[in-house]
């Protein structure tokens, strides 16, 4: 497998190899060992023609679970973060605009700190990806590098929020089409997509890192 297999997908797999194993039943380990081995001979080995670029070795299987774990976060961030987002702009159609500006701010201003303060109440925990990062602990600790990533861009927005976006949304919501309401709830949306994507990942790593703490004892720490 992938030399950068993260720990807690190595875990699973060994896991899931050895309930395999015992499934199969036979009393002889070697048979039992080789019959799994030949089922799952597609996704150990590596692909024939590897056009990727890419820093890494990748098997199908990584490949596979990773996929599937970038698309189960995305389809749920997805979700959660247009709930979220209609919810406050539906305010927008019982509060007066100065209220409606308010309260938008207020609700942004708590969606955008909360991976920032999730982050620093599991510091401990978050930094131990860096402590070891000879290794890749968990395949979420990628995805917690988003934080810094869009913080500073979506500072911006909510600094002018109240000068102008907020402004822009209410008219937007009440009939008035321009291209400034478009953009600004665009804007918005994608700041509230980003702190469900961070708040989803950093649980899932963090819940992860439970699972690999355990084994922290026979990794060599780099710092």
């Amino acid at each position: 497998m992938s030399k950068n297999l993260p720990i807690d997908i190595l875990i699973e797999v060994e896991d899931h190899f050895i309930t395999q194993i015992l499934e199969i039943g036979d009393p002889d380990f070697e048979n039992a060992f080789y019959k799994v081995k030949i089922l799952w001979e597609k996704e150990l080995s590596f692909p024939k023609y590897n056009i990727q670029f890419d820093l890494n070795d990748t098997t199908f299987f990584v490949r596979k679970i990773t996929g599937n774990l970038l698309k189960e976060t995305l389809k749920s961030s997805f979700l959660q973060s247009i709930g979220i987002f209609t919810l406050v702009l539906s305010f927008a159609l019982v509060l007066s605009e100065n209220a409606f500006g308010y309260f938008s701010l207020i609700c942004l201003v708590i969606i955008y700190l909360s991976p920032i303060f999730i982050y620093f109440k599991n510091m401990k925990d978050f930094l131990l990806a860096r402590q070891y990062d000879n290794y890749t602990l968990t395949y979420y600790q990628n995805h917690i590098l988003v934080v810094a990533a869009g913080g500073g861009a979506f500072a911006q927005l909510l600094f002018r929020f109240r000068s102008e976006t907020s402004h822009y949304i209410y008219s937007m919501i009440d009939g008035d089409f321009a291209w400034s309401g478009f953009w600004s709830i665009v804007g918005c949306a994608g700041l509230v997509f980003w702190a469900v994507f961070n708040v989803i990942s950093q649980r899932k790593y963090l819940a992860q890192i439970k699972v690999v703490k355990p084994y922290l004892k026979y990794l060599h720490a780099s710092s």
